[in-house]
């Protein structure tokens, strides 16, 4: 079923653990880029809080993938007026 919010996210875009998982296990995501796991906890309770959160997964405003996207340092949130979670040193 396609999100009415976005038109190219059907159901085969949906990303799974799997690849997720996949993901985080890439040298992009080398422990000294990620945050500690506190800080990631509280950056998606932030992210579930949001209106733009959408299937769990998906900021509406860039697209990232947010389960994947909070483990980094140099990321913060795009919300307008004010980020929900920032860049951490």
């Amino acid at each position: 079923m396609n999100n009415p919010m976005c038109r190219s996210c059907g159901d085969e875009f949906a990303v799974n653990e799997r690849q997720m998982e996949r993901l985080l296990a890439s040298p992009a995501f080398a422990p000294e880029l990620r945050v500690p796991e506190e800080h990631y906890e509280e950056r998606l309770e932030a992210c579930r809080e949001c209106p733009k959160f959408q299937g769990g997964t998906t900021c509406m405003l860039c697209g990232c993938l947010v389960p994947v996207i909070a483990h980094l340092k140099s990321k913060n949130c795009p919300y307008p007026g004010g980020s929900r979670w920032a860049v951490e040193a």
